[in-house]
């Protein structure tokens, strides 16, 4: 008898896009049920708080791949195909959550909503989520009974539905604002990286854990301890230990290596902790005062009030971006991680599951009864999962599922929805970069160009990887990590590298944040990037170029 036939479904109605940037399919079984929740809730909230002209965004998995689909405001559960320019004008102003919408997108844009979301953060949502994230943190689970146990898992669980729901609503808010200043460079001719390089300096929480770092190494030099073990750090002084443990009760719990709960923890890589305290690098000072000075006087007089205004809000919202995955998602999923671990075990020892990875294969509820002693997958059945889960590995995934995407003619739309979907597709291109030139493959090794992030050059030993795992198992401090995109899960990494360089990515993507506000030279958008530069050869980033060059 042959394999099985694998089907590529759709999950749904309506266009399905692979997402790569996020899990493999091996992801657990918990996080993914909570994302596809979270996803949708989240954002369905935020769309309608800004007038969008859509109703959400949804996530599925299929065969161990996630994808993902923009929900339109009518015809949500139908394929339908987009009407004729002239009906949809019409449509968009008779139908009732249309009207209601338009109004709503003037009303946000002209009292600039995405603030009164950021002082929520700030004053609301960021002290619950630090508070929450470092209480469950702080619960010894070993210590528990089953039962108790239970009741721990239902509390992380609680919040990380809670949280990660609030992680997808706070996306419209802290990428609008960007945007906004990236569509009027381009209306006003400015040019868009040195409008994104007048934000340097906007995130201080990207940086906050190098800071931390820097506090620990000055005192293990005041001391006059050179630390072998984090052990050696924590006894070279009260004041040397006091400043790990800080560090470690703020980072530890946060997911490092990815963002499923099968990925590790900061807390669980002692030798990446030590050798980042050791990283004593001199840093460039991020300042974007003199980038935004330069930009600013080539607006057009009529408009520096506008540009005042958006830049002040792309500067109070930029930093968000970047504090919003750990603090919503890395902090709380990590958590998750280690009371699932002491699940697994307890299982394992008892008979439930045959293999420790075993429990990521159990939903919340059935790891939660089992716990008390109720119904539940029995091990064969965890067994047969895991089998099905490291089957999809070997698959090829299709890229979209259900009919080809029609992109709406924007400037039919009413309201501020024209502008505000402008800003959309803007952000996604430079959040993305030029996905087609990566696909199509490299120029050659001589012309290794993309977008450059920084105003020096860095030459270095590229390390070639594939995932944040594999970077912090190889990478040594100035190094140039080499690799196809970077999330939040890099941070650790990018904290210690010399210079980064990616296949995907423009001028808003990850690497692009993290490298403005570390002062960490970059190139994004790099076709070829792994194909063309070798693992161990020295090589040369020029940002001001944005050009790759392999020197030996």
């Amino acid at each position: 008898m042959g394999a099985p036939t694998v089907s590529w479904d759709p999950p749904g109605p309506g266009t399905w896009e692979l997402d790569t940037t996020h899990f493999d399919p091996m992801s657990s079984r918990i996080v993914r049920d909570i994302v596809s929740e979270s996803m949708d809730a989240g954002l369905a909230t935020g769309l309608e708080m800004l007038g969008a002209p859509l109703a959400s965004m949804r996530a599925a998995f299929v065969n161990g791949r996630m994808y993902v689909r923009l929900v339109p405001l009518v015809g949500a559960d139908r394929n339908l195909p987009l009407p004729p320019k002239p009906l949809l004008w019409l449509m968009t102003r008779i139908h009732p959550e249309f009207r209601r919408r338009a109004k709503r997108s003037v009303v946000a844009i002209d009292e600039r909503i995405w603030r009164a979301e950021y002082e929520r953060w700030e004053q609301e949502w960021k002290p619950r989520l630090v508070s929450t994230n470092r209480g469950l943190g702080s619960v010894d689970e070993r210590s528990l009974d089953d039962d108790a146990l239970a009741d721990h898992l239902d509390a992380v669980i609680e919040h990380l539905r809670w949280s990660t729901t609030m992680h997808f609503r706070l996306h419209t808010s802290d990428l609008g604002p960007i945007s906004r200043l990236l569509v009027a460079a381009e209306d006003w001719q400015l040019d868009q990286r040195a409008a994104m390089a007048a934000l340097a300096g906007a995130s201080p929480s990207t940086s906050a854990p190098t800071r931390s770092l820097a506090a620990i190494r000055d005192e293990l030099g005041r001391a006059g301890v050179a630390p072998n073990s984090l052990d050696d750090v924590r006894t070279a002084s009260v004041r040397a230990g006091e400043l790990l443990d800080a560090y470690l009760d703020e980072y530890g719990n946060r997911l490092t290596t990815g963002y499923d709960i099968r990925d590790l923890t900061l807390g669980e890589l002692p030798d990446i902790v030590l050798a980042s305290i050791l990283d004593d690098r001199e840093r460039a000072i991020v300042n974007g005062d003199g980038a935004l000075a330069a930009v600013r006087a080539d607006v057009p007089s009529e408009h520096l009030d506008e540009f005042d205004t958006i830049v002040e809000d792309a500067r109070l919202l930029y930093g968000l971006r970047d504090e919003n995955g750990p603090l919503t998602y890395q902090w709380p999923a990590g958590v998750l991680r280690r009371v699932v671990l002491e699940i697994g075990g307890r299982f394992l020892e008892g008979g439930r599951i045959a293999e420790p990875d075993h429990v990521f294969d159990a939903g919340a509820a059935e790891l939660a009864a089992l716990l008390r002693g109720g119904s539940g997958p029995s091990a064969d059945e965890l067994a047969a999962r895991a089998d099905v889960r490291a089957a999809n590995t070997a698959l090829t995934p299709v890229a979209v599922l259900g009919p080809p995407l029609a992109p709406p003619p924007v400037e039919v739309l009413p309201g501020r929805m024209p502008e505000m979907m402008r800003g959309v597709l803007l952000a996604t291109r430079l959040l993305d970069g030029d996905m087609d030139a990566v696909e199509a493959g490299g120029r050659g090794a001589d012309d290794l160009t993309g977008t450059g992030i920084g105003s020096v050059p860095y030459r270095g030993v590229a390390r070639v990887v594939a995932s944040a795992d594999e970077a912090l198992d190889r990478t040594e401090p100035g190094d140039i990590i080499v690799t196809r995109l970077t999330v939040p899960t890099y941070n650790a990494v990018l904290a210690m590298a010399g210079g980064v360089v990616t296949e995907y990515g423009g001028l808003l993507c990850h690497t692009a944040v993290i490298a403005r506000e570390l002062g960490i030279p970059a190139v994004v958008g790099v076709a070829g990037a792994l194909t063309e530069i070798p693992d161990g050869a020295e090589i040369e980033v020029d940002p001001v170029a944005g050009r790759v060059t392999v020197l030996a």
